[in-house]
C-alpha cells in the first residue's frame, strides 16, 4: 500500500496544480470568490522567516521586518517555570538544538524545562537541510515572548521608518493536554501580550480549537485564528476535487468564534473564501512558498498568506499588485 501512494504521489502533485490553476487563475475576481484587499492583503513570515533565517529566533525577526511583512507569525510553549518560549516544538529539537558541548540537544519535553535550562542550548548554529537559501546563526539562543516583545520595541526605536508589524502568536501543545493546561495557557499568554501593551497588533492561533473562547473571554480585544490541518486523506481527496472537510472547518471556527480561519493552504478555493468572508471571517492559509500558488492564492481573495520566504512573498504580492491596476 505504501508503495502505491509513493507511485502515485507524482500524479497527486500534478492534479493539486491543475485543480489551482482552474480554481484561482483569473486575475479578474468578480465572478468567483471576494476578492483580496490589495492593500491590506496580511503577508506573514512563518516562524519569522523559517526558508532564510533559523526559525523562531531573532536574526529571523528581524529578516522578517527588513523585508516587510506586515505580520511575523511566531509558536509559543510554555516553560516549567511558567513562561512562555518562542519554539515551535513541544519537545527540544535535537536536529536543530545543540548542547553546551556542541553536540545534538536532548530530546526534552519543553514543559520539563525551565527557561534557563532552555537558553543553554544554541538553536542557530545547524543549517535546517529543508531549507537550502537559510544562513545559520551561530550562538542563537530561543527567547521567551516577554523578550521577543522587547526586541521588537528596540527594533522600532531604532528604525523609525519601518512599519511596525503585527504578531501572529501559536499556543503549541504535546501530543495530549488537559482541559488546565489550556486554560493555564491562555492565561499566560493573555497576562504577556497584555503586560507588553501589545493587545491591539496581536492575534493568538492554535491548532487546538478550544483555547481560543479562552483567549478572548480573558480579552474581547484580542484577535484569534482557528488552524487546521488535514489528513492525509483528506489532503487526498482536495487533492482529487474533492470537498474532504471544508464547510465542517468553517462550522468549528465559527462556533469558537475566532476572527480568522487558518487552513492548510489545498482548502482555498474561491467558493470557500466566498463562504468565510459571508461569515465575516479571514482567509489566511499556511504555508506558501510557490511563486504560482502564491499568485493563485491572491487571485482566490485570500485576506494574507503565511510563508517561510518574506522576500519572495513580498516580491510576487507586489508585482501581483502591480498587474491588478
Amino acid at each position: 500500500m505504501e508503495q502505491i501512494i509513493a507511485n502515485l504521489k507524482p500524479l497527486f502533485t500534478i492534479a493539486l496544480f491543475c485543480l489551482l490553476l482552474s480554481a484561482c487563475s483569473s486575475t479578474n475576481l468578480s465572478g468567483g470568490g471576494s476578492s483580496a484587499k490589495g492593500d491590506t492583503v496580511d503577508l506573514q513570515g512563518h516562524r519569522g522567516a523559517r526558508g532564510m533565517r533559523p526559525e523562531n529566533t531573532i536574526p529571523a525577526f528581524q529578516y522578517c521586518i527588513e523585508h516587510n511583512m506586515t505580520t511575523i507569525e511566531l509558536d509559543t510553549n510554555v516553560t516549567k517555570d511558567k513562561q512562555l518560549i518562542v519554539c515551535h516544538d513541544s519537545v527540544i529539537n535535537s536536529s536543530l538544538c545543540l548542547d553546551e558541548d556542541g553536540n545534538p540537544a536532548k530530546s526534552v519535553p519543553i514543559k520539563e524545562l525551565t527557561v534557563s535550562e532552555i537558553k543553554k542550548l544554541d538553536c542557530g548554529a545547524v543549517k535546517n537541510d529543508k531549507f537550502p537559501e537559510q544562513v545559520p546563526v551561530k550562538n542563537t539562543r530561543l527567547v521567551t515572548l516577554s523578550e521577543f516583545f522587547d526586541f521588537v520595541k528596540k527594533y522600532e526605536q531604532d528604525h523609525p521608518e519601518k512599519q511596525p508589524p503585527g504578531f501572529n502568536i501559536e499556543t503549541k501543545f504535546g501530543k495530549s493536554h488537559s482541559k488546565e493546561e489550556v486554560l493555564e495557557t491562555a492565561k499566560i499568554m493573555v497576562n504577556t501580550i497584555e503586560t507588553a501593551g501589545m493587545v491591539d497588533r496581536t492575534t493568538v492561533q492554535s491548532l487546538v480549537i478550544e483555547i481560543l473562547p479562552e483567549i478572548k473571554k480573558l480579552n474581547s480585544k484580542l484577535k484569534t485564528s482557528a488552524l487546521f490541518q488535514p489528513t492525509r486523506f483528506q489532503r487526498i481527496k482536495m487533492l482529487l476535487g474533492l470537498n474532504a472537510n471544508r464547510s465542517a472547518i468553517i462550522e468549528k471556527t465559527t462556533k469558537a468564534d475566532a476572527d480568522i480561519i487558518s487552513p492548510y493552504y489545498l482548502y482555498v478555493t474561491p467558493k470557500f473564501v466566498a463562504q468565510c468572508h459571508e461569515k465575516k471571517i479571514e482567509v489566511l492559509p499556511w504555508t506558501v512558498n510557490d511563486e504560482e500558488k502564491i499568485v493563485k492564492l491572491l487571485n482566490c481573495g485570500v485576506d494574507g498568506i503565511i510563508s517561510d520566504y518574506p522576500n519572495k512573498l513580498y516580491r510576487v504580492y507586489i508585482q501581483w499588485k502591480d498587474e491588478q491596476k
